[in-house]
């Protein structure tokens, strides 16, 4: 009979324990919010709580990668629309040097205009993001691209497109190197380098208008060549900024999905939480009510 009573104590003390770690742990979700206080309570939803949590955090990274390629190409957008506008104005200049009545004084003037439209082009194909990369000098984004010294400008960037990943199995480049804007013509010259030959040709007063003329209509010829280049890049960059933008509504849906999924693996439903521990509450009372009504049994007091 002492073993029944020691076994009733042992049975006894042990669900005790039992019913008052249930209402501590339901007591502690109730506190923090969330159902999962250990792994161990539910296996299988704490491994894909952080299955989820890790997804979240890589499409995280994501947005922040297209934010930043966003900056960037915003810039590269409106560097290349100011090109162009650049190029416009050379091209005016260039009619107007073409013009047999001007003297030599309009054309040492346009020799000077074209000089600073040069300088403004290089200074637009030099620019930088707001980290002091090179927009145009592809994955040498630390080296300025477009050199210049006594021999004209060289470039100095690569061809390789520096990529960033926006989306599961997609990149994008961020930078792209900056020689396929400037093609080059037929004896190996640019538009740097024809601009070059003209003004040298415009402020000599020695030569005449059809001396000229062949260095005027290469340099047409430049304009229109990178006028092209520089549009097709324009209208690609304009494709991709589109991209960003649908990969965001679709990062969006995703991220909003997953944020659900965690909700219902982790936080707690107070309604159900709450009734949970009223139960546990009136099932600890009443364990505990019976566990001293039966110890005070003047026969478990004999048997003991």
């Amino acid at each position: 009979m002492r073993i029944s009573t020691q076994n009733f104590y042992s049975g006894s003390g042990a669900r005790l324990s039992d019913l008052q770690a249930k209402v501590g742990q339901t007591m502690q979700q109730i506190a923090s919010g969330s159902k999962l206080q250990t792994p161990s309570q539910d296996p299988t939803a704490a491994v894909r709580a952080l299955e989820v949590t890790q997804s979240m955090a890589v499409r995280d990274q994501f947005g922040k990668n297209r934010e930043s390629l966003r900056s960037n190409l915003s810039l590269a957008d409106s560097t290349l629309s100011s090109m162009l506008d650049n190029l416009a104005g050379i091209h005016e200049q260039v009619i107007a040097a073409g013009n047999s009545t001007r003297t030599s004084d309009d054309l040492a003037s346009i020799a000077i205009m074209l000089k600073g439209q040069q300088q403004q082009m290089l200074g637009l194909a030099n620019s930088t993001d707001g980290g002091g990369n090179y927009l145009f000098a592809g994955q040498q984004s630390s080296t300025q691209p477009f050199q210049s010294d006594a021999n004209g400008v060289s470039y100095q960037g690569d061809d390789r497109a520096q990529l960033v990943q926006v989306e599961t199995g997609r990149e994008m480049a961020i930078r792209e190197g900056g020689r396929a804007l400037f093609p080059k013509d037929g004896s190996d010259k640019d538009l740097f380098a024809l601009l070059g030959q003209t003004i040298a040709q415009l402020q000599d007063s020695s030569l005449s208008p059809a001396q000229r003329a062949d260095s005027l209509k290469a340099l047409g010829q430049s304009i229109e060549s990178t006028q092209s280049a520089l549009s097709n890049r324009q209208t690609s960059t304009g494709i991709r900024l589109g991209e960003l933008d649908r990969l965001d509504d679709l990062s969006g849906a995703r991220l909003l999905q997953s944020t659900q999924e965690l909700t219902e693996l982790q936080d707690v439903d107070y309604n159900q939480v709450l009734s949970d521990l009223s139960r546990q509450q009136l099932s600890l009372q009443a364990a505990q009510k019976s566990f001293q009504m039966v110890s005070s049994l003047s026969l478990f007091n004999y048997l003991g």
